[in-house]
């Protein structure tokens, strides 16, 4: 893939040298040292997603029983969050 790459004067001239010294290109040059920088990056995690061996068939049947027994188990009110909405406008 093409991209550019911006340079000091020293860098670029510091970079032809290199290059011809080692009969390689200094794009080759460019490249070598990106692979070695990240080389030292780690690797960018991954999702892992749920495997589901044993589906409860039962589960959308007890969807408002589950939440309420984590998500929801303080209970719910839009009376509550009118009372916040009308405090932050103050």
């Amino acid at each position: 893939m093409r991209t550019t790459v911006y340079l000091s004067s020293d860098a670029k001239h510091r970079l032809s040298q290199a290059a011809r010294r080692r009969h390689r290109s200094e794009a080759e040059l460019i490249r070598e040292a990106i692979d070695r920088l990240l080389a030292d990056e780690p690797a960018r995690p991954t999702a892992t997603l749920p495997v589901f061996d044993a589906l409860d068939a039962s589960l959308p049947d007890r969807v408002e029983e589950e939440l309420a027994a984590g998500f929801g188990a303080d209970g719910f009110s839009w009376s509550d969050l009118e009372d916040s909405d009308a405090t932050s406008d103050r």
